[in-house]
C-alpha cells in the first residue's frame, strides 16, 4: 500500500485558486469571440430564431416588426403534424422558409402549433390574407403570409409585395392538411 501525504496550507490553497482563476480569465479574454457580427440590414431582415415567442403579444409584435398589421387575436390555433418526408409542395414551402432564415427539415415528423392571424390590410388591397406562425416549444420554425383564393399566394413574413427579385411565390396554403399537417 502506498500512502501519499502532503502538507497543505491556506496560503497554498489560495495561491492555487488564484492561479486557476488567472488562467480562466486569460483564456476568456484572449479567446476569439464566437459570436458573429451581422450587418444592420441582415439583422433586420432575418428572424431571430433564439427569441422565444411565449405569448400572443410576442407573436403579434414579431409580425408587426416586419410591417404586418394583424388582428391581435389569432383566427385559429391548432396542433399540426409536420410530415416525416416532404413532397414537392413542402419542398417549395421549406425553400421559402430557408430564404428567411428558417428551416422545417429538422422538425420532420414533429408536432407544432399553428397560429393564424388575419391581416387587417395587405399592400395590394387583397382581402382575406393571413399570417401563419408555426411554433414548436416557443420557437418559430416557419412563418408565411398567404391568400387562400384560387389564384392565391404564399411568401415569407420578411417579404413585402414587390420585394421579390424573381417574382416567385409558392402555391397558396401548401398543405391544407388531410390529417392536420403543418403548412
Amino acid at each position: 500500500m502506498i500512502v501519499f501525504a502532503a502538507k497543505v496550507s491556506v496560503k497554498k490553497i489560495a495561491a492555487g485558486v488564484l492561479a486557476v482563476g488567472a488562467v480562466v480569465l486569460g483564456v476568456a479574454v484572449l479567446a476569439p469571440g464566437t459570436a458573429e457580427t451581422v450587418s444592420a440590414d441582415a439583422a433586420l431582415n432575418e428572424i431571430d430564431l433564439d427569441s422565444k415567442l411565449r405569448d400572443n403579444e410576442q407573436r403579434v409584435a414579431l409580425l408587426e416588426s416586419y410591417g404586418w398589421q394583424v388582428d391581435p387575436e389569432p383566427r385559429s390555433e391548432r396542433e399540426v403534424q409536420i410530415p416525416k418526408t416532404f413532397d414537392d409542395t413542402y419542398q417549395a414551402y421549406n425553400a421559402i422558409q430557408r430564404e428567411q432564415g428558417l428551416d422545417l427539415a429538422p422538425y420532420q415528423g414533429k408536432r407544432a402549433t399553428l397560429y393564424t392571424y388575419e391581416l387587417t390590410e395587405y399592400p395590394t388591397g387583397e382581402e382575406g390574407v393571413t399570417a401563419n406562425l408555426l411554433i414548436r416549444r416557443n420557437r418559430l420554425i416557419a412563418a408565411d403570409i398567404s391568400s387562400a383564393e384560387a389564384d392565391g399566394f404564399v411568401h415569407g413574413i420578411t417579404e413585402q409585395p414587390g420585394d421579390s427579385t424573381d417574382g416567385q411565390t409558392a402555391p397558396a396554403d401548401p398543405a391544407e392538411p388531410e390529417e392536420e399537417s403543418a403548412p
